[in-house]
């Protein structure tokens, strides 16, 4: 809820209005595992090597100034994409106070496997059968559409098509002539293919197709035609 200072910056597409019962963990809210090597553990807290830091909520959600790219929304995304990971469907609410920070540690319960319900957060319409990945926002608004706190941003969830999602990727990626695919089919075409030129363009298309499939959470079993209908889904990165 602080305002961003020193290395940090807020993050492209996230709204950065924020209270104790916007980032309020709630049942049935996608959780996604903060990179620990942003935050300092306070002197005053004990050590616990199995404590895992989660949001529910993207507002106010700072990064490192080495991952934004400005003027460019999406390469950011990518970026930052790459310094979380899915952290579970919450199954309890966790109530944010900021003065007992640490009462929830015991008590708090998050789901990876299994049936469950979500909301689709996203833009896209979902179908039975789907496979869903977590996403990050586009714009300042997709995933605002909790029922009575409209201005909490939550995960996103987004239908996953490999053949029609990779296509889209690679199209993007290769039009920019800082990306790193782009820069390694340019070499490939100015030698002639050889062996190790196609090896970089290889290698290059194997991170694009492994960043999307990174974040499957599962496959959905209902239909969700709108932002804020809720559907089933059965969890579990094995399904795709």
């Amino acid at each position: 809820m602080e305002p961003a200072q020193g290395n940090m910056v807020p993050m492209s597409n996230v709204r950065q209005d924020a209270d104790p019962e916007t980032i309020t963990v709630q049942p049935h809210e996608l959780l996604l595992e903060q990179d620990r090597g942003l935050f300092k553990r306070s002197m005053s807290r004990s050590v616990n090597d199995t404590e895992v830091l989660v949001l529910s909520a993207l507002n106010g959600l700072k990064i490192s100034s080495s991952n934004y790219v400005a003027g460019d929304p999406e390469k950011t995304r990518r970026k930052v994409r790459a310094t979380l990971k899915f952290g579970g469907v919450a199954s309890t609410m966790a109530r944010f106070d900021p003065d007992h920070r640490i009462q929830n540690d015991q008590v708090f319960v998050s789901q990876f496997g299994g049936l469950c319900t979500v909301q689709n957060t996203g833009d896209d319409p979902i179908r039975a059968g789907d496979f869903v990945l977590w996403d990050l926002p586009k714009h300042n608004t997709e995933g605002t559409i909790m029922c009575g706190k409209k201005q909490k941003q939550m995960v996103i969830t987004r239908p996953y098509r490999p053949k029609s999602d990779h296509s889209l990727v690679l199209r993007r990626r290769l039009n920019d002539p800082s990306d790193p695919l782009s820069s390694a089919v340019k070499d490939l075409r100015a030698a002639n293919g050889t062996d190790a030129s196609i090896a970089d363009v290889l290698h290059e298309l194997a991170g694009v197709i492994s960043d999307e499939r990174s974040r499957v959470i599962g496959r959905a079993m209902s239909n969700a035609d709108r932002s804020g209908d809720t559907f089933d889904i059965l969890l579990g990165r094995y399904s795709a």
